[in-house]
C-alpha cells in the first residue's frame, strides 16, 4: 500500500499515519506492506517515525517527482501531495485507490481494508 500525505505539519496526516501504526497487526495479518511519501525532507520523516512510532517507512519526494507521476500533486496548495492511497498487487496492478477531495478526506478503516482485501484476494500480494 502506498500512502501519499501532505506533510508532517498537518494534524490530519499525523492522525492518519498514527492510526495505521495502531492497526499494524491488521495490516500484517492481511499481508500488506506500507510505505508513505511526501515532499517532507528526510530529517522530518525520521522525526515523524520516531514521534509516532511508525513501523513503516516514510519516503521523501522533495521535488514531487513521484507525486506527479501518480497524479496526486496539488500545485494549488503549495506543491504538496493530495491525500491518497493506492493498493498495489505484487504484479503491479492497482486494485484499490482513494484520492481525497480535500486535506481532511481519508478513507474509513473498514473501507480501506475492504479495498485491500480485493488487492490480496487475487493472490497478487
Amino acid at each position: 500500500m502506498l500512502i501519499f500525505y501532505r506533510g508532517d505539519w498537518l494534524p490530519y496526516c499525523n492522525g492518519q499515519l498514527a492510526s495505521y501504526a495502531r492497526m499494524w497487526n491488521r495490516f500484517e495479518a492481511a499481508g500488506v506492506a506500507l510505505a508513505a511519501i511526501s515532499v517532507d525532507p528526510v530529517e522530518n520523516n525520521r522525526a515523524m517515525v520516531d514521534k509516532l512510532l511508525l513501523p513503516f517507512p516514510l519516503l521523501s519526494d522533495r521535488d514531487g517527482v513521484v507525486i506527479r507521476e501518480w497524479d496526486v500533486f496539488n500545485q494549488v496548495e503549495n506543491d504538496i501531495a493530495k491525500p491518497a492511497i493506492f493498493g498495489i498487487g505484487r504484479d503491479g496492478t492497482i486494485s484499490y485507490s482513494y484520492i481525497g477531495l480535500d486535506y481532511t478526506d481519508r478513507p474509513p478503516a473498514d473501507e480501506l481494508f475492504r479495498g485491500l482485501e480485493e488487492v490480496t484476494a487475487d493472490g497478487a500480494r
